[in-house]
């Protein structure tokens, strides 16, 4: 990426370099980012608490006013209307004063630096051309975030394919063959890179010599996770396709990090595909987003007797489109601008090469069986939890044990329904709580 005008300020009056400070400041998160951004793009909105609810696809739909340097009119008084943190908002004031950061920062922003004047890496802030605009439209759009690769999947229409870390061989095929379909027919497939149904997307695609594929990432582009998914990054990478983060570089793997990037997995793109999942699958998360983003929701449905595929059928219960094969897809999106194929099939045939189906569905079972010993559980609340998720959980211990449904929560709490929803997402990954049939016990 050519960084010669990384210093120049951009339309939120701020430059790259210092977006990219402010990011190592302690206590900034995307989310606080967000709000800054959105603030500074149009600083004519009011910050009153009824406007801080309000959609940021709404509000980017008011036209600013002619406007003063980014620098200029943020305060330590603005960021804190912004719910920025008194010690955070007093770090970012000192920084945009001086333009001095840590030693700590300083070291990161060099290594950013460098990562940045490598060819095919990307920073691409919200304003950027480059920026997708389905991304954009999205309450709590990234204000930028990192890319490695081409761009070109950017452009293209996209579909988001999620489900099971640890998938049957009924549900890495199926995800295969709609993954390669959608890639052979011009759509770019955007999924997590965790292992399960994600890899079988990849791959996928992968297999299609047609449309690359995207996979976004729950840490920093220099910590790629899982380890065992190096080899598939590095194929994406070769054909074309790109890893996308919201997370500074040098971020490594944490749980309460993950569920945020499947906001994005759906907000890239026109729909989300879960192929296969429990009722307690992560995969079910990005089906929420999708909902709240306008996405269309697709499910595949599987066996009635297998526990697998019971998140898919309360999917499908709730209105998601039953997909039998790839151009179900195509007839609820018809603005990806595609042709059926002559012969709509419910039993899917592959499409890809004999020789390339075999290596990537080796490495497919490969990571299936290697994920018995390496999926995520987490017996209690991480110490860098979020604040919200703290909240809730001291609301829980409080009743001794006692179930309490979402509104009760939010009424003992005090927190807003986003909060509680990405709170109660991060306590459930965390193993930390269970939801049975709406309502929340401590575990």
């Amino acid at each position: 990426m050519d960084i010669s005008n990384i210093n120049e300020p951009n339309a939120t009056g701020l430059s790259l370099v210092d977006w990219l400070s402010l990011s190592f400041v302690s206590g900034i998160g995307p989310a606080r980012l967000s709000r800054l951004y959105t603030y500074l793009s149009h600083p004519n909105l009011a910050l009153s608490d009824n406007q801080q609810k309000t959609d940021s696809k709404q509000s980017l739909l008011i036209e600013p006013s002619s406007k003063p340097s980014g620098s200029s009119i943020i305060s330590y008084e603005v960021l804190t209307s912004l719910k920025w943190p008194d010690l955070t908002a007093q770090q970012a004031m000192a920084y945009l004063s001086t333009g001095k950061l840590t030693s700590e920062q300083e070291a990161k922003k060099a290594i950013s630096l460098a990562w940045l004047a490598e060819d095919n890496h990307y920073i691409l802030l919200r304003h950027t051309p480059y920026y997708p605009d389905d991304l954009e439209e999205i309450s709590t759009a990234p204000a930028f975030f990192y890319l490695e690769g081409s761009l070109k999947g950017l452009s293209l229409p996209k579909v988001g394919i999620v489900g099971a870390r640890k998938c049957t061989r009924y549900g890495h095929d199926i995800t295969f063959r709609l993954a390669a379909e959608l890639s052979a027919r011009g759509v770019c497939v955007v999924s997590g890179g965790a292992i399960g149904v994600d890899t079988a997307a990849h791959c996928g695609a992968l297999s299609s010599t047609d449309s690359p594929t995207i996979v976004v990432m729950g840490t920093g582009l220099l910590h790629p996770y899982p380890a065992k998914n190096i080899t598939l990054f590095h194929d994406v990478l070769e054909k074309g396709g790109a890893l996308i983060s919201e997370y500074p570089l040098m971020t490594t793997p944490r749980p309460h990090l993950f569920p945020p990037r499947n906001r994005i997995i759906s907000g890239l793109s026109k729909g989300v595909l879960v192929t296969e999942a429990s009722v307690k699958s992560g995969s079910l998360i990005s089906a929420n987003y999708a909902v709240q983003q306008n996405r269309e929701v697709f499910a595949v449905p599987g066996r009635v007797t297998d526990p697998q595929s019971f998140g898919c059928f309360e999917l499908l219960r709730q209105g998601a489109t039953l997909i039998r094969g790839v151009d179900d897809i195509l007839e609820e999106l018809p603005n990806l601008g595609l042709l059926k194929s002559d012969q709509s099939k419910p039993e899917m045939e592959a499409t890809q090469s004999e020789a390339s189906s075999n290596v990537s569905r080796e490495r497919i079972h490969l990571a299936v069986e290697e994920s018995h010993q390496d999926r995520e559980t987490f017996q209690k609340l991480p110490e860098d939890a979020s604040e919200a998720a703290q909240v809730v959980l001291k609301v829980l211990d409080k009743e001794e044990g006692s179930p309490l449904d979402f509104d009760r929560l939010i009424v003992m709490s005090g927190l807003e329904a986003n909060q509680m929803m990405q709170a109660l997402i991060e306590l459930e990954l965390s193993s930390c709580i269970e939801n049975r049939s709406g309502l929340y016990f401590r575990i």
